[in-house]
């Protein structure tokens, strides 16, 4: 979906070194340009429809994408420029900028939250919430134990095909308190009981990858509960009853980032923009004022940015081992 907002789109030329194409004649060889699309830039998927974008004025139009570092790899090493930046989840980042598919850039003169990649720009934060299914289950609000009571709920669960949030739901549901889950995470006994936890959804288990497919999750009634980004609720067709449940939510940081293959003469307009008239993403407009008792989870993203590599190998065994 591409939506425009601000100012009229201002065309840029774009270019990738390295890539071109031959073209004999006259014995000569001519190096063409690269295929030039409209630049954007690319946002959360869900976050135009929710109206969870804050946006000054700024020039270039929004697209929609799926948040994966597949997507952003494909389009960083691709001929074309879509994208002039694009919106990502801290730990996405930090594995973009360890594989060099995003820019680095000078920090600005301005302090820095702690820990800030160099690869990225602040541009908010999003929600994953537990959702359920009202006109199956009635108004009652469940909560990530009621989520793992088969007996008492029966139906399908859905989680995040990724052990970023799944690990951590799987603890609070185990009955970890939000503030101690990194220091159960950080043992090899705490990883173990996450993943003994999961076995106890196994075969309940539905899995989504994007948010689009949460969102197809929760228009077709494949699962009576799910943990979900907040704004792909905005998304539900009318027969979608899904309600959602803030305690024990979790906070994932976002960032701007810009691929590598958008050109220096570029790359410095972005930033400045990026800088002076960031975008930000807030889906909080509709959570409980009063956040004090929700016990919400902040995802850490130092935890992450070390431990990602090993506990997905984990996480993909325990996917494809016999149940």
């Amino acid at each position: 979906m591409v939506m425009t907002l601000g100012m009229p789109f201002m065309a840029l030329a774009t270019s990738h070194h390295g890539a071109h194409h031959i073209v004999h004649h006259s014995k000569k060889k001519k190096a063409t340009r690269p295929v030039v699309t409209r630049p954007v830039l690319a946002v959360l998927s869900g976050s135009i429809e929710a109206h969870s974008l804050l946006m000054p004025d700024q020039p270039y139009p929004l697209r929609e994408w799926d948040g994966s570092l597949s997507s952003l790899r494909e389009t960083a090493l691709g001929r074309s420029v879509p994208w002039l930046a694009v919106m990502v989840d801290n730990t996405t980042l930090y594995a973009a900028c360890r594989d060099g598919l995003v820019q680095t850039y000078p920090a600005p003169s301005t302090p820095q939250p702690a820990g800030q990649s160099p690869c990225g720009i602040q541009a908010g934060e999003e929600s994953i919430v537990l959702a359920w299914d009202r006109g199956r289950l009635g108004d009652n609000a469940p909560d990530w134990g009621d989520f793992w009571d088969i007996a008492r709920h029966p139906g399908k669960r859905a989680l995040r095909l990724d052990p970023r949030g799944t690990l951590e739901i799987a603890l609070m549901a185990d009955g970890v308190a939000p503030r101690d889950i990194y220091g159960v995470l950080s043992s090899p006994a705490g990883i173990d009981r996450a993943f003994r936890k999961l076995d106890q959804l196994r075969p309940y288990l539905v899995w989504w990858k994007t948010a689009e497919e949460a969102s197809r999750i929760m228009n077709s009634g494949a699962a009576l509960m799910l943990s979900t980004p907040y704004d792909r609720l905005a998304d539900n067709g009318p027969r979608a009853s899904f309600a959602v449940q803030w305690r024990q939510s979790l906070r994932q940081k976002l960032s701007w980032a810009i691929p590598r293959n958008v050109p220096p003469e570029q790359t410095d307009a972005v930033i400045k923009m990026l800088r002076d008239q960031t975008p930000l993403h807030d889906d909080t407009q509709d959570a409980p004022q009063d956040g004090r008792n929700l016990g919400i989870l902040a995802i850490n993203d130092s935890f992450w940015a070390v431990n990602f590599d090993a506990l997905q190998k984990r996480f993909q065994s325990w996917l494809t081992a016999a149940p």
